[in-house]
C-alpha cells in the first residue's frame, strides 16, 4: 500500500546507503521522505513533524537506532518502526524485538525486498489508523452507553469499584454509598437457589454471563435488569476486574444489539493486537531465511483448520493459530551461510540447523503468557516424528504435543510447495505422495487422513494467501 499521504522518516549515517535508498524511493514514486544522518537529528525532526513510518539503522553515532526508538516511543507508543540490520547479532535482535520493532530489513538492502517490507509496514500504518478510528468510535459508543445504560465495575471479590449515574438512579443509592460495598447489598432474595453461585462460576472461568436479575433498591423496592457481566483480562490472561452493563428490562430490546457489538469489538481488538505481535515475531525467522512472510500466515490458517477437524475446541484451535507462526523463530540463531545455503547441507551444517528447534524453545520457554507458552511447544516439537526418529528429543507418538504434530504437517505441506534457496517448489502430487508415505512414521496417521480428506479446504487457504512476487 503506497500512498504519498504517508510521511516517512529515514535514518541512516551512511551517505552511500541513503543515496541508494533515495533511488529506490524515487523509482517507486515515493516522495514524502525526510532523511536524517543519526538518531539525535532524527529525534529533533520527529519532535517537529508528524511521521507515519520511521525507518532506522541499528548502529549509528551520537544516538543509535535503539535509543531513538525508545525516545520516540515516549512521544508516540503507536509509532510503526522498520529497522535496517545486519541480523548478525542475536542480542541486538532480541533487544529490537523487546522494543517491539514492527519490521526488519536485512543489509545489504535489496530493492525488491525493501519495497516488500515497506508495503507491509505501510499496511500496518493503515491498520493502526483504522484501529485508532475504531477506538474513537468505540469511546463515543461508551459515552452513549454510559448515558443510557446502567454500568458498574467490581473487583475480584464482587466489591463495587465504579457505578455510573444510571446505576445510582435505579438503585437509589449515592455513588459514595455504593463504592466499596459488595453487590450483595442489592440482592432481592427473589433469585433461585444457586443462581449467583453459577453466575460467579461462569465469570470466574473467564466467560461472559448474560441474564435477568431481580435486585432491590435502597427503598426496598424490587427492580429487574437484564445484565451482561464480562471479565476484563490483562496481557497475562488474568482477570483484573468485572464490568457489568445493565438495562431496565423494558429498555433491553432497544439496547441489546448495540451492547453486544461493542463487547465483541473490544474482544476482537485485543485478539488482533496479540496476533499482530506474534505474526511479526514469527515472520522474523522467515525474513532471515529469505522466505516469504506468507508462509507463516498459511501455516497458521492450515493449523487452525486441522485443529478444528481433529476435534480441538475453538479456544485451542485459535491458540494454535496464534502460536504456529513461531515454529521457526529459532532460525534467528542460525548462521546465514547455513540458513541460506543453496545446496545440500553437510552433516555438521545440518546438526547446527537442527538446533533452531531448541533455540526457539529457549527464547520462549520462560514466558507466562499462554500464547508464547504454546509457541515454545510448537517451536520445540514441530520436527519430532511419530516413530521417534525426529529431533531434538526423539519424542514418539502421542508424547509429541498435538500442536507439534499438527504444525509439522502444515509446515511440510507449505514448505515443499514453495521455492526455497535450496530447492524448487514441488508439484502437488509429489507432496501428497510424501504425506501418504509418512503416515505412521513421520506423521500422525489420523491427522494425515483428515488433511487429505479435506484437501480442497487447505488448497483454498494456499491460494488465498499465495505469495506475490
Amino acid at each position: 500500500m503506497r500512498n504519498n499521504n504517508y510521511t516517512i522518516l529515514y535514518v541512516e549515517d551512511s551517505s552511500s546507503i541513503r543515496e541508494f535508498v533515495k533511488v529506490i524511493f524515487k523509482k517507486n514514486k515515493i516522495d514524502n521522505v525526510i532523511y536524517a544522518n543519526n538518531g539525535a537529528e532524527a529525534l529533533n525532526l520527529y519532535k517537529n513533524n508528524t511521521f507515519n513510518l520511521v525507518i532506522t539503522d541499528m548502529i549509528m553515532p551520537i544516538m543509535d537506532g535503539f535509543e531513538l526508538i525508545k525516545e520516540i516511543k515516549k512521544i508516540n507508543k503507536q509509532q510503526v518502526f522498520m529497522m535496517v540490520t545486519g541480523m548478525d547479532n542475536r542480542k541486538d535482535l532480541v533487544r529490537a524485538i523487546e522494543l517491539r520493532v514492527n519490521f526488519f530489513i536485512e543489509k545489504p538492502i535489496k530493492p525488491k525486498k525493501f519495497m516488500q517490507v515497506l508495503d507491509e509496514s505501510l499496511n500496518l500504518v493503515r491498520q493502526k489508523y483504522d484501529a485508532e478510528l475504531s477506538n474513537l468510535i468505540l469511546d463515543q459508543y461508551k459515552k452513549t452507553i454510559d448515558n443510557t445504560a446502567i454500568v458498574s465495575k467490581a473487583d475480584l471479590n464482587g466489591n463495587i469499584t465504579y457505578v455510573n449515574k444510571k446505576f445510582c438512579e435505579i438503585s437509589k443509592y449515592t455513588q459514595e454509598e455504593l463504592i466499596g460495598q459488595n453487590h450483595r447489598l442489592l440482592k432481592s432474595g427473589e433469585m433461585p437457589n444457586g443462581f449467583f453461585e453459577n453466575l460467579w462460576k461462569t465469570i470466574s472461568s473467564k466467560k461472559t454471563w448474560q441474564g435477568i436479575i431481580k435486585n432491590k433498591n435502597k427503598d426496598g423496592d424490587t427492580y429487574v435488569v437484564d445484565s451482561v457481566i464480562m471479565p476484563l483480562l490483562d496481557m497475562d490472561n488474568n482477570i483484573i476486574e468485572y464490568i457489568s452493563i445493565r438495562n431496565d428490562i423494558t429498555e433491553f430490546e432497544l439496547y441489546k444489539d448495540d451492547l453486544k457489538k461493542q463487547l465483541d469489538l473490544a474482544v476482537f481488538d485485543v485478539v488482533n493486537t496479540q496476533k499482530e505481535v506474534v505474526n511479526t515475531m514469527g515472520a522474523i525467522g522467515e525474513t532471515r531465511s529469505k522466505e516469504t512472510g506468507n508462509h507463516v500466515k498459511r501455516v497458521a490458517k492450515y493449523s487452525y483448520l486441522l485443529a478444528k477437524l481433529v476435534g480441538l475446541s475453538e479456544e485451542e484451535s485459535q491458540l494454535l493459530e496464534l502460536a504456529s507462526p513461531m515454529h521457526d523463530i529459532g532460525k534467528v540463531g542460525i548462521p546465514d551461510n547455513i540458513l541460506n545455503k543453496p545446496g545440500k547441507l553437510t552433516f555438521d551444517e545440518f546438526e547446527i540447523m537442527k538446533t533452531h528447534s531448541y533455540l526457539g524453545y529457549d527464547m520462549l520457554k520462560d514466558s507466562k503468557r499462554e500464547i508464547l507458552m504454546a509457541s515454545a511447544t510448537v517451536a520445540h516439537e514441530h520436527h519430532e516424528k511419530w516413530d521417534g526418529s525426529g529431533y531434538p528429543r526423539g519424542l514418539k507418538g502421542t508424547d509429541i504435543h498435538i500442536f507439534g504434530r499438527i504444525t509439522a504437517i502444515c509446515d511440510v505441506f507449505d514448505a515443499l510447495g514453495a521455492d526455497r534457496c535450496y530447492k524448487k517448489a514441488w508439484e502437488l502430487d509429489k507432496i501428497l505422495d510424501l504425506l501418504k508415505d509418512g503416515k505412521g512414521t513421520h506423521f500422525d496417521a489420523k491427522l494425515i487422513d483428515l488433511f487429505l480428506s479435506n484437501l480442497d479446504e487447505f488448497l483454498f487457504i494456499k491460494d488465498k494467501y499465495k505469495d506475490m512476487f
